[in-house]
């Protein structure tokens, strides 16, 4: 035993100093590297054209980060285009965004432009994907005095935005997930540019390929995550009341309210050649804001019904523009999936066109807990 002991203390040994030599031959020192925080893709007269923003460590420069650009097949064989750029090596580890435009969207599969990313396993798969609609350009090359580097201020600008569910948080991989999942298609964040400063537009919905389907409002970005159940308490939604309509400079039909603790439960059958989903959502509310002259304290049922259906019929208009583009965001087959397995396998390959054909029952109880310190 004590000769194998010997062995196998050499083979240790041997193996750390493999692994050391390996490693030291594939350092690369942070002074002479640049490491592209943000990437940006976009198609201009039929030509990938790709995007990098790295950011610039000197107290004597007062621009924030240096960008560079060029025309690719793909990201792997624009590698020299890239180092021609930037001082050092260029590193592709540490994306923080990766922004698409809207162009590339209209193209099947765009998604295979990354697959550099996921090959290299020193590259980071966490970073956002957002879409863009206009040159992404504007976008790279974007300045401000109030802000930081646009890549760390879009990562922060989209997560902030997840945790209202005003935007979704798709990242790469997460996005890889959804373009393969035939239960379920992709959703991503999308941002614009408005007087001169970068704002959240909403979710940018996408087909099983990857095409641009429809964006959606902060409102209706909500009531998507209310029903992928990843919204949280705190959800602000805004409904108009019914014949509470009086001309002034503003709206007194809206009612705002916050949303505390939601049940979601979503039911599927299939009945008649089709499937069938009751969707049951229950939640305490708060109101936030009413312009109305309405007493709340006594008709709080009354408001509470009102709303209930106001968000009954958003939601339903919602589903209805999911069957109308053939798309699948909520991941209404995954419940297909899990329930009538054998239905859903032979439909799997067209899901999407099942999913237009579905019945959808959508009930919602909203109750009112508070109304605020003043009445």
């Amino acid at each position: 035993m004590r000769w194998f002991k010997k062995f196998s203390a050499v083979v240790m040994s041997c193996t750390l100093l493999l692994a050391l030599i390996s490693c030291s031959s594939d350092k690369n020192n942070l002074e002479d590297a640049t490491v592209p925080l943000a990437l940006g893709l976009d198609v201009i007269d039929g030509k990938l054209h790709y995007y990098l923003s790295a950011p610039v460590f000197s107290k004597d420069i007062k621009k924030k980060s240096r960008e560079g650009e060029g025309i690719a097949e793909g990201l792997r064989q624009a590698r020299n285009q890239e180092d021609a750029q930037f001082p050092g090596t260029v590193a592709f580890r540490n994306y923080q965004v990766i922004i698409v435009g809207k162009k590339l969207l209209q193209y099947k599969d765009w998604f295979k432009v990354l697959d550099v990313t996921f090959r290299d396993p020193r590259n980071t798969i966490t970073d956002r994907v957002i879409a863009y609609d206009g040159p992404v350009t504007d976008i790279i090359h974007f300045q401000a005095k109030d802000q930081p580097t646009t890549s760390v201020f879009l990562r922060g600008l989209i997560d902030s935005g997840s945790r209202r569910s005003t935007t979704v948080k798709t990242t790469e991989q997460e996005l890889h997930r959804q373009l393969h999942d035939r239960a379920i298609t992709p959703a991503i964040s999308e941002i614009m540019i408005e007087n001169g400063k970068i704002l959240l537009k909403g979710t940018t919905l996408l087909s099983q390929e990857g095409q641009y389907r429809d964006s959606l409002s902060y409102q209706e970005t909500s009531l998507l995550q209310i029903l992928k159940k990843e919204s949280k308490p705190g959800v602000s939604l805004t409904f108009p009341i019914e014949g509470m309509q009086e001309r002034l400079p503003f709206n007194t039909d809206l009612v705002s309210f916050s949303i505390g603790n939601i049940s979601v439960k979503i039911k599927t059958s299939y009945e008649d050649g089709r499937f069938h989903y009751n969707i049951k959502i229950n939640s305490f509310v708060s109101i936030t804001e009413k312009f109305l002259e309405y007493e709340l304290l006594e008709n709080s049922e009354k408001m509470a019904s009102d709303l209930s259906d106001e968000m009954k019929k958003s939601i339903e208009k919602l589903i209805g523009k999911f069957q109308q583009h053939k798309i699948d965001p909520v991941g209404f087959g995954l419940y297909a999936r899990a329930y009538h397995y054998p239905i859903y396998k032979a439909a799997q390959d067209n899901w999407v066109e099942e999913l237009a054909r579905a019945k959808f029952q959508v009930e919602v109880n909203l109750r009112i807990g508070a109304t605020g310190a003043v009445e």
